[in-house]
């Protein structure tokens, strides 16, 4: 297979160039004619096509278009660039460019135009998502390793150049260049200001010709995406909701960047839904159960709900986003059983001894209350007492009845009364003898006939 792109130099006499670049149908071209001499300034320049209506440049460092054409004479470097797009096979055959200083006309330089439709890429749909990375591919064939790749994005008037295999940067802060074989170009934090259309490409070392390889389309989206923080050793189940226009085929895959995601399930392939990683489709809901055994540490990070296109023009779908944090474990399961059954057997007590002091205490209340009634009724004993007729002193013994508590009460007293109160003159005094302790009991000196009542109180403690 001849080179898709040849380049042929030829040194002619008059210092004449001649060379031969391929472009592909409805792609574009680049073409750069040089001073013929570097210390001469040109007012005009023209370009001889090889078929059509000529075309001039009469300004200086602008783009000036011409339909598909475009021209900018750059008068730093000293050339002129002219852009081809949307070629055509009658675009081919030979141009040249003729430099005018004042009327005199200089030597022409000269390149020739081969469109070809053989071996063209097919131009590509890209969707990419805010917030997220993106990659696109350039898919090189091996005839190219020795070419100067590039991929550059177009402004409407002409393909500027982002990244090459040519320059030593392989980064801008935004796009990076992650892979010089295939030429993989990723864009971080990706906004809507990087939709577009881009384009992989090859150029000469001499830099006299860029040509286009493929188109890429690149769309941005937004997608729905929510968060879970799972604690290690948990299992995680979430669902995955996708528009009745999706693809027959759903899959779960990892990784930041959901054009180059790690596949981890799919619904068309049910063995794989064993082990740590499973996921069931309800197609009248719509909806994907998704579930993670087991969770560790290493499952911290991506995941993106999405389904394959049959439409190899196009890159995969995706419904869903999931950020997923795992909290580490600070014990074992072993452990943790084992403080859930401390716990449990704690409370447990503590519930049996709540228990047992409201019973002992409404036991002893109840027991006080009944004491507390036996000493209103015992304590205090009013005794009625009828003297008799003689004169001498009897002794008189009371048995007075008191509260269960012997701490509080004694259980007997002697009360002496006169035997006759004729033989008594003024106030009579009993004594109560209480355990060791007296009391005085005041009778009064005049009897009557009624009943004699003695009140007797224990004393107090001294």
């Amino acid at each position: 297979m001849k080179s898709f792109l040849l380049l042929i130099l030829s040194l002619m006499a008059g210092c004449e160039v001649s060379s031969e670049v391929k472009g592909c149908e409805r792609g574009w071209v680049e073409l750069t004619c040089k001073y013929p001499r570097a210390d001469q300034e040109y007012q005009k320049i023209e370009v001889i096509k090889p078929r059509g209506k000529n075309i001039q440049s009469t300004e200086k460092d602008v783009w000036e278009k011409k339909g598909r054409f475009s021209l900018y004479h750059d008068a730093r470097n000293k050339n002129l660039r002219m852009a081809i797009k949307q070629l055509k096979s009658d675009d081919s055959g030979k141009y040249n460019c003729k430099f005018y200083q004042d009327k005199s006309l200089e030597e022409p330089d000269e390149l020739e135009l081969k469109v070809v439709k053989d071996g063209c890429q097919t131009p590509f749909t890209q969707t990419a998502y805010e917030t997220a990375k993106t990659t696109i591919t350039c898919d090189y064939p091996n005839e190219y390793n020795s070419s100067v790749k590039f991929i550059c994005k177009d402004n409407n008037k002409i393909c500027e150049e982002i990244l090459s295999t040519q320059s030593s940067v392989k980064s801008n802060g935004t796009f990076t260049l992650t892979d010089t074989n295939s030429f993989n170009v990723s864009i971080s934090n990706v906004s809507s200001q990087h939709a577009g259309v881009y384009w992989c490409g090859v150029k000469s070392n001499e830099g006299n010709y860029r040509v286009s390889l493929r188109k890429i389309q690149l769309q941005v989206k937004n997608i729905k995406s929510f968060k879970r923080s799972p604690t290690s050793g948990q299992n995680l189940t979430y669902w995955c909701v996708y528009p009745q226009s999706a693809p027959i085929k759903k899959f779960i895959c990892k990784g930041e960047d959901p054009s180059i995601c790690q596949p981890l399930w799919s619904t068309l392939k049910p063995g794989m839904n064993t082990g740590k990683f499973s996921m069931e489709e309800d197609t009248n809901r719509r909806n994907i159960t998704i579930t993670v055994r087991d969770i560790t540490t290493d499952d911290a990070g991506t995941y993106w709900c999405g389904g394959v296109n049959t439409d190899n023009k196009r890159s995969k779908t995706f419904f869903h986003k999931l950020e997923m944090t795992v909290v580490p474990q600070t014990r074992s399961p072993a452990e943790r059983n084992a403080i859930i059954i401390t716990v449990i057997c704690v409370a447990v007590l503590l519930l049996v001894l709540i228990l047992v002091l409201i019973y002992t205490r409404c036991s002893k209340y109840k027991t006080n209350e009944e004491g507390l009634d036996n000493a209103e009724d015992f304590v205090y004993e009013e005794q009625p007492h009828k003297p008799d007729s003689g004169t001498a002193l009897k002794t008189i013994y009371v048995s007075v009845k008191h509260p269960t508590n012997p701490s509080a009460f004694t259980h007997y007293s002697n009360i002496n009364h006169p035997t006759s109160p004729g033989e008594v003159s003024g106030d009579t005094y009993s004594t109560v003898k209480d355990n060791g302790q007296y009391s005085t009991v005041n009778h009064p000196s005049r009897c009557s006939e009624n009943p004699l009542y003695s009140t007797v109180n224990k004393p107090q403690e001294h």
